[in-house]
């Protein structure tokens, strides 16, 4: 039986026209909706023409047309906004943003609109009508941390003494950590007898450690006399170490010329280590030139290997004229050598004119070899021209083979330290096996294209067979395929077995195929 034929066009136009449909529809919709995009617009501009009646009529027409449209919420905020700039009742006004909130919960706008409510209800309240206020604070009742958060934002804007006692009191209902951390801050900015009172109330009571070192922070911030005595009581107190370094920290952001004395004293005299350090450590951060005197002071006075280390780094931060000698002093001075060393590299962190000439005599009279070496290393650190001049000089001229050789370790760290024709010159000048090797494997760490080149001139010509071998390693430590073909070569017509031996293990070390098809050729021969 033959199956049954079905023309394939009435299913075809069938879709032809659905599909059309569709396009219909989308068409319709795209153009609804760019039409609800010019009527916002519209609208939005008269609020940015301060417009308010013409405003509050086309965002009502707006909700009227596209009751679907995606802006309607952000449309009701601003003819909430409208109402308050013609300045109709603000009992209404309150009550349109109230409706608003609870119509749209997920809006963008919401925040700005609690916010709102916030400075009209305080406003309510200062003219007879505390239940406006009341209806605010119930709502933090049901900890709705962003009316919070809106409610302390409006309240930090009035600046008065209400307003700081409004926060306070909103600090002292809150629960939420997060929250009572920014009311701190803002109680911080308030500037007033009350407020620093409270915060030193905070800083000893909260439950939180993160909150009460907030409120120390935030008395810093206020930077007055009052709250300079109050950091103060708080060092001196009973309180957990953590809040008493922060007050410690913060007396340092202060930064006064009575706060330097009383800082210098903690470092020096206080038992707990930390606390002296962070003392010592505040004094970094002022301006103040007498600090650099007391961190000297420190230096000499303080029973604490740790506290004077900390006043040494201070120093080398701060890198003024009084940190630079009082350096140079303990470097070439102090009894304890640790002490010296770290004196000497705590000058190299100094980018001052005056540092190379400190460091030059470090390296020349240092008691201990170790802080000679610590001023070189310095120099290195410095990348000044004369640091490099002296450095050269060193490698080439000290009769102390170690010294020479850190000299050379430190040209490394200047710009063009490992420039190969500088480090030929020490190889060809020095009097020192020892020191001649160490220039030599620093060519081969160079990334200089010549190095390869100097370095095979050597391997191959030198008259010193220790060099030939030094040079032939140093061929090996550049990684290249480039010393392949000079070092196959030597393995196979070297003048010794050594340096024949050496530029084995040097291909060796290299491990490139370039490298591992001259070693197999070498054993085929």
């Amino acid at each position: 039986m033959k199956s049954r034929q079905f023309s394939p066009f009435p299913r075809t136009l069938a879709l032809a026209a659905l599909g059309a449909v569709i396009f219909l529809s989308l068409t319709v919709h795209a153009r609804a909706q760019d039409a609800a995009s010019k009527a916002y617009e519209k609208s939005y501009g008269y609020i940015l023409e301060e417009k308010w009646k013409n405003a509050q009529e086309a965002f009502t027409a707006f909700i009227k047309t596209y009751p679907n449209s995606k802006s309607v919420d952000a449309a009701q905020y601003w003819l909430c906004y409208t109402r308050y700039k013609k300045e109709e009742p603000q009992e209404e006004v309150f009550e349109c943003y109230n409706t608003f909130i609870k119509s749209y919960p997920k809006s963008k706008w919401v925040d700005d609109a609690k916010s709102n409510m916030v400075n009209i209800a305080y406003d309510l309240a200062t003219k007879g009508k505390p239940e406006y206020k009341a209806r605010i604070e119930g709502m933090g009742d049901e900890e709705d941390d962003d009316v919070k958060l809106a409610a302390l934002n409006a309240l930090a804007n009035m600046g008065s003494d209400e307003a700081t006692a409004a926060i306070i009191d909103l600090y002292d209902n809150t629960k939420n950590e997060k929250l009572r951390s920014k009311i701190v801050y803002v109680i911080g900015n308030s500037e007033s007898e009350k407020g620093t009172k409270k915060l030193m109330e905070i800083a000893q009571k909260d439950p939180s450690m993160k909150v009460r070192k907030d409120a120390v922070y935030a008395l810093s911030n206020q930077g007055t006399k009052e709250t300079e005595l109050a950091l103060k009581q708080l060092v001196k107190s009973n309180n957990d170490r953590e809040i008493r370094k922060a007050a410690l920290y913060s007396l340092g952001n202060i930064g006064t010329k009575d706060i330097v004395p009383f800082l210098g004293e903690v470092a020096r005299t206080d038992q707990d280590e930390e606390l002296a350090k962070a003392a010592t450590h505040s004094l970094g951060n002022t301006d103040e030139e007498a600090a650099s005197a007391e961190l000297k002071r420190i230096l000499k006075e303080a029973k604490s290997l740790e506290v004077r280390k900390a006043a040494l780094y201070t120093l080398g931060n701060r890198g003024d004229k009084t940190s630079i000698a009082s350096l140079k002093e303990t470097a070439l001075s102090n009894s304890d050598a640790e002490l010296c060393k770290a004196a000497a590299y705590s000058l190299g962190n100094i980018d001052e004119a005056e540092v190379i000439p400190a460091l030059k005599e470090i390296a020349a009279k240092g008691q201990e070899e170790e802080t000679r070496k610590a001023a070189l290393y310095s120099m290195g650190n410095t990348g000044k021209p004369a640091a490099m001049e002296y450095l050269v000089a060193t490698a080439v001229g000290s009769s102390d083979v170690e010294i020479a050789k850190t000299a050379i370790y430190a040209l490394g760290n200047c710009q063009d330290g490992d420039d190969p024709k500088l480090l030929l010159d020490i190889v060809s000048k020095s009097p020192h096996p020892e020191v001649r090797k160490q220039a030599m494997y620093q060519i081969g760490n160079s990334d200089d294209p010549e190095a390869i080149d100097a370095l095979t001139k050597i391997a191959r010509e030198g008259k010193d067979p220790e060099l030939q071998v030094a040079a032939v390693y140093a061929l090996g430590n550049t990684g290249k395929d480039q010393s392949v073909p000079v070092l196959a070569d030597i393995a196979k017509k070297g003048s010794n077995k050594k340096l024949r031996s050496a530029a084995v293990n040097a291909l060796g070390q290299i491990g490139t195929d370039k490298a591992r098809a001259a070693l197999l050729d070498i054993l085929q021969h």
